[in-house]
């Protein structure tokens, strides 16, 4: 089996990957950290929030933001 490449976009920025790495492997370990505490927030091209275990594929544009962590409280709270 080759290992095969893909082409990621992170805020534009182009990154070469494996296939099968995931969310978290495109946008680093302190962006992961950053998403998992509520202080940023990844979406793909179609503005839909991307999960850091979410699998890639070739092409895919993910956008890595800030959020406020009082935001996402808010959220939550008109969910439940």
């Amino acid at each position: 089996m080759k290992n095969e490449k893909i082409t990621v976009y992170v805020n534009d920025k182009p990154k070469e990957l494996f296939l099968g790495l995931r969310v978290k492997n495109a946008i680093g370990a302190r962006a992961t950290r950053r998403v998992k505490t509520h202080h940023a927030i990844v979406r793909d091209a179609d503005g839909n929030v991307v999960d850091v275990d979410g699998a890639l594929f070739d092409g895919e544009r993910l956008y890595l933001a800030p959020m406020d962590p009082r935001t996402f409280a808010e959220q939550a709270q008109k969910r439940a």
